[in-house]
């Protein structure tokens, strides 16, 4: 019997296992995480909040495995032979297989700031996400570093938590304007939001030191801390590059628009852990990944199956939904900009669908 080697929980490979549980296939199949839950992260601002309990975000993954007749492996891959078939963990397990599906997600980037990795909390894993709430919770003075979408939503709602227990605000430094990769009236907006919250912003001013109580920026300025967390954007992991896997500039595993791996066909990938050939500025985020899920199911069956695939085509504009804290929500969608209760509405409702796909009753 062939066999099939899930490395990672991601969106992608939630999928995949609701899959099996409807559709058997006559494959041995082995799915390998480091932890036993796997974290929803477009809940991330919300359980910061308070909005979400731990239990409404998370999936765990021996009892979703277990319905689906997947086998599950508590561990984190730490090098791919693809020309034997092989994966190493970490614990030293060596698991062989004949096709190889990666979901892994990114890490943190810019951690190599002096003082960086020694000073800042991350919530990258995602397990981490319990452990640096609950540090941000008790924080008298929580600074956040990074003016991405994933900063600033954390920010926002923690903001909106600490106003109602009567704390002030939270500090956010960003090396640019916020949503910078979003269009300028995006961005104005924002910023507008973040003030009328009275966050305290530090913009286009780049960490150069980190010390065990205060953040140094490129001007100069000295600002005090007792919790820092660094939500600096994406990173590649170093399992494709340790491997030798074929990958971009940034270290994300290569892939073409069927995502698979053209030197090594039997390795397919998904979600931000890799870069489509074809289409390299494709954003690192969540609704990517749930998009390229059915493709990554159709084509793991027709390599089964040794039948053609279908291909990835990404759409030109994808919906986000930033939660801006106090049930409000920025909507952005093409030129489509709104800021509305309705906004956050909307995304709760579609994070709380997503998440019922893979809700068991154990655990």
């Amino acid at each position: 019997m062939k066999k099939l080697l899930l490395i990672g929980a991601g969106h992608a490979h939630l999928h995949i296992m609701k899959k099996f549980q409807e559709e058997q296939l006559d494959i041995e199949v082995t799915i390998v995480s480091p932890s036993d839950y796997q974290y929803y992260s477009g809940m991330f601002s919300g359980y910061m909040e308070g909005v979400y309990s731990e239990e409404e975000m998370r999936v765990h993954l021996p009892s979703l495995a277990d319905r689906a007749g997947v086998t599950f492996v508590n561990g984190a891959a730490l090098s791919i032979d693809a020309k034997g078939k092989v994966v190493l963990t970490e614990k030293g397990d060596v698991l062989s297989y004949d096709i190889l599906s990666v979901d892994i997600g990114s890490y943190t980037a810019g951690i190599n700031v002096p003082g960086a990795r020694n000073h800042a909390l991350r919530i990258k894993p995602n397990y981490r996400i319990e452990e640096v709430a609950k540090k941000m919770w008790e924080a008298e003075n929580p600074v956040i570093v990074g003016g991405g979408a994933a900063g600033i939503e954390i920010a926002l709602s923690l903001t909106a938590r600490r106003r109602k227990e009567g704390k002030k605000a939270v500090t956010l430094i960003s090396h640019s304007k916020l949503l910078q990769a979003s269009p300028m009236k995006a961005q104005s907006k924002i910023e507008q939001i973040a003030r009328n919250k009275e966050m305290h912003l530090y913009l286009e001013e780049a960490v150069s030191n980190v010390t065990t109580n205060h953040v140094v920026t490129s001007s100069g300025n000295n600002i005090s801390y007792d919790q820092l967390l660094w939500l600096t954007g994406p990173k590649a992991p170093d399992l494709f590059r340790a491997s030798k896997l074929p990958i971009d500039q940034a270290g994300y595993l290569l892939v073409e628009d069927t995502l698979q791996v053209k030197e090594y066909p039997a390795i397919f990938a998904a979600g931000d852990c890799a870069t489509l050939r074809d289409y390299p500025d494709l954003p690192k985020a969540g609704v990517v990944a749930v998009k390229q899920s059915e493709v990554l199911w159709e084509n793991l069956k027709a390599f089964l199956q040794q039948k053609d695939g279908v291909r990835f085509q990404p759409k030109k504009a994808y919906l986000s939904i930033l939660s801006t804290g106090e049930e409000e929500g920025l909507l952005l969608y093409g030129k489509l900009i709104l800021h509305h209760h309705l906004s956050w509405k909307l995304k709760n409702k579609i994070d709380r669908r997503f998440m019922e796909k893979y809700k068991t009753t154990d655990a």
